[in-house]
């Protein structure tokens, strides 16, 4: 199609690349590019039976992300601290070298991000992505241990994230078609995660857990990361300079509000109860325990977004965004109606 642009999408597979293709397919004048490491998977395949272009790459492999990103006009970067956790927890040689570098698994998880998010941004630096590419959009995250001076060490996803906007800020060329969105916390997760859903109580009310934090609780960004990621990128890319930093918020809500908010939408009464660091971490996985613990003490203190007034709600941008009481509706909630979870 004359005219044509196309936009590369690092990890097709994943709720926000994914959502990001959902989003492009609406776009006629746009060709999708789907990046992923095993183009034979059924995720990959069910893509391309929507007409998206799968191609291989590894984001440990630079020269394989320069010749997928060969012709974009527009790339849209995530990475996953969370599979390379995995990698490390499931691979005695990599907890070899973790160990001999005095890392544990969580901050050793974050230095394999940080070197893939490097090999993303110089294989965009490549002379020949450079001459067609006008945006690059990155999924980034606060650096919660620089903005706290240090007081909170195990927010690693965030630090490597953090880390790998600051690396691309610093190279002349991708900084100047660099647009970021900070992702807000995954509504997707409440089964995964007990801290993330209500507990029904023996007064049939239902109860959301929140750590005891000193001062006052702000308001937080919920995302709806499945759907909403492709409404952020769509902005970013079509609508704003590059330059332009937004907050993936589907609603920006206290836990309050959330929790009244849901039990409206189910027809039940919801609270949310402070609880100390030893019960809350019975609610988080084993994993991530150090990290949520920091993570909710950190943005209690300084915020989500760590008060960086760069980074623009999804209003300030007109993005209209998928509403909490919707995704509630759309949840098959009836193991936790009815405390079996």
């Amino acid at each position: 199609m004359m005219g044509e642009k196309l936009i590369a999408i690092l990890g097709i597979t994943g709720i926000q690349g994914g959502s990001v293709a959902n989003r492009f397919l609406k776009h006629g004048d746009w060709r999708i590019r789907g990046i992923t490491r095993n183009p034979s998977s059924e995720k990959a395949r069910v893509w391309a039976g929507k007409g998206v272009e799968i191609v291989k790459a590894d984001q440990d492999d630079v020269e394989s992300l320069k010749a997928a990103f060969q012709d974009a006009n527009a790339i849209f970067a995530v990475t996953d601290w969370a599979s390379n956790w995995v990698r490390v927890s499931e691979d005695a040689r990599l907890q070899k070298e973790a160990a001999a570098a005095g890392r544990s698994i969580g901050e050793y998880a974050g230095d394999l991000e940080l070197a893939q998010g490097i090999n993303i941004a110089n294989a965009a630096l490549d002379s020949h992505v450079l001459s067609v590419l006008e945006k690059f959009v990155f999924s980034t995250l606060a650096p919660v241990k620089k903005i706290s001076g240090g007081k909170y060490q195990h927010a690693y996803e965030f630090d490597s994230k953090a880390a790998i906007e600051t690396y691309v800020r610093q190279l002349p060329g991708l900084r100047d078609r660099l647009s970021t969105v900070t992702m807000g916390i995954y509504q997707e997760t409440w089964r995964e995660i007990a801290a993330f859903r209500p507990h029904k109580q023996r007064d049939r009310t239902f109860q959301y857990v929140r750590l005891k934090c000193p001062g006052v609780y702000k308001a937080n960004p919920e995302v709806i990361a499945s759907r909403d990621t492709g409404a952020f990128v769509e902005a970013l890319v079509l609508r704003n300079p590059p330059g332009t930093n937004v907050l993936g918020a589907s609603e920006i809500v206290t836990k309050t509000d959330y929790a009244a908010l849901w039990g409206r939408t189910m027809g039940v009464k919801a609270l949310v109860k402070d609880i100390p660091e030893e019960e809350y971490a019975s609610y988080v996985p084993v994993e991530i325990r150090d990290t949520m613990v920091d993570l909710v003490r950190f943005f209690s203190e300084y915020g989500y977004a760590g008060g960086n007034p760069k980074v623009k709600t999804p209003a300030d941008l007109e993005i209209q965004t998928t509403s909490l009481e919707d995704f509630f509706r759309g949840e098959d909630w009836s193991g936790v109606l009815n405390g079996e979870i």
